[in-house]
């Protein structure tokens, strides 16, 4: 381990996605709670439970244009020490308004996760662990529920709702203690050996100098080719059953086979657990079979349609009878739909030539994906209103992870920001 001293890196990454998704998923733990509490039907539940994406959208683009500027360390501070206080606020509301209002803070912070995230894997990843770091980090968004929804529903079982929001808010503060004395770029992390500080420069993408001067800006990004588009239109397809999982995995299973919010909460944690090991050895498979002349010209599309057309297989959920079987296929379908995310994630960072564009670049595919995620919960909560089960709703999820495959096999085969980056470099 003397020479894999980055994986401390990874780690935090990880928990840094993984507390960031715990604060999304625990709603759907404690919101049948809250709604008896508040009387709230299950359109007004869906609107709270998407609520922290609206401002989070607004804020996505600045986010990333800022991270590119500040770079990852003090965004991402700040990012986790914000959302964290608005997480432990939510625990102080006496009204669906002050909770939707700490909601919305939420978002406004957690909208520069994902540029601070890929900001510091491109800084510190050699491009053969790409795939398999940024699933690594990914998988944080399942590890977070797998572990903290029983937490969540325990305490609140055993302490009431206001306890979970207190307590995951906590957590978020503790990451923002380890990470700020810790982490500094690679050229400049004296915990590190200079056997492992010279793989990582040479080997990851962009020197300080082309750091500073390659950018295209948003412009470049989405005018010159359809790639980011495919990318971000693609991420929000899958992204949408993600958001289904998190929103209304527990209130899906209370419906259907009855369960009670400690027993929801148990099964919710199977397939999120599942899911994280298998989606990482998955991406880890990936990485070994691509070489790094496929990586270059974005052979990785390729597992994200694969990815993408297996997840699409939530729509058998309803008709398999018993809670172990539903159980099962939900592991599957989130586990490729993890595997497809991660995927798409550092399909971005291969077709990027630019490396000053990396916060713009996953700011704007960021968008894409929320905005499918803003709408997900929302027509849930509608569709489910109007039929009385969750089948359309699945179908839904379905159809749009096939949507995902045609678009990311057609219209990511350009990299993004080469011109600018060739020009600088004749």
């Amino acid at each position: 381990m003397q020479h894999k001293r980055r994986y401390i890196v990874y780690v935090l990454l990880f928990l840094f996605l993984s507390i960031y998704s715990l604060d999304r998923a625990m709603m759907g733990v404690v919101g049948s709670t809250i709604a008896k509490e508040m009387q709230i039907g299950p359109v007004a539940l869906g609107y709270l439970f998407s609520s922290y994406l609206w401002l989070y959208a607004l804020t996505l683009l600045p986010a990333g244009a800022i991270t590119d500027r500040v770079g990852p360390w003090r965004m991402s501070t700040v990012a986790a020490g914000g959302w964290s206080i608005f997480q432990m606020l939510g625990g102080f509301a006496t009204s669906l308004g002050f909770l939707l209002v700490s909601r919305l803070g939420l978002g406004v912070f957690e909208s520069a996760a994902n540029p601070c995230a890929h900001s510091a894997i491109r800084e510190w990843t050699p491009r053969g662990e790409r795939g398999f770091v940024t699933a690594i980090w990914y998988s944080g968004t399942n590890a977070g529920p797998a572990l903290g929804t029983p937490l969540v529903a325990w305490l609140t079982t055993v302490y009431g709702w206001r306890s979970a929001f207190f307590v995951t808010g906590i957590l978020g503060l503790v990451w923002v203690a380890i990470w700020l004395p810790l982490y500094r770029s690679p050229d400049r992390a004296r915990w590190l050996t200079e056997t492992e500080r010279t793989k990582i420069l040479a080997e990851r993408d962009g020197t300080p100098k082309a750091l500073a001067e390659g950018a295209v800006g948003y412009r470049g990004l989405l005018l010159e080719t359809p790639t980011l588009w495919g990318l971000a239109l693609a991420q929000g397809c899958i992204n949408y059953t993600s958001y289904f999982f998190l929103a209304w995995l527990p209130g899906f299973l209370q419906a259907s086979y009855h369960l009670t919010v400690m027993q929801a909460g148990g099964y919710t944690a199977v397939p999120f657990a599942l899911s994280t090991v298998l989606s990482i050895a998955l991406s880890y498979g990936c990485d070994r079979v691509l070489t790094p002349r496929a990586i270059y010209d974005g052979k990785r599309r390729y597992a994200v349609a694969l990815g993408a057309l297996l997840s699409a297989s939530i729509v058998l959920t309803p008709y398999v009878g018993s809670i172990g079987l539903a159980t099962a296929v939900l592991t599957v379908a989130l586990t490729f739909n993890t595997f497809a995310q991660s995927m798409n994630f550092a399909l971005a960072n291969d077709r990027l030539r630019s490396p000053a564009d990396v916060g713009r670049t996953y700011a704007f595919f960021t968008l894409g994906g929320i905005t499918f995620g803003i709408l997900g919960p929302i027509v849930t909560g509608y569709l489910v209103a109007l039929t009385g089960n969750f089948k359309i709703a699945l179908v839904l999820c379905g159809g749009l992870s096939i949507l995902a495959v045609i678009l990311v096999s057609t219209l990511t085969h350009r990299p993004l920001g080469e011109r600018r980056t060739v020009t600088q470099a004749a």
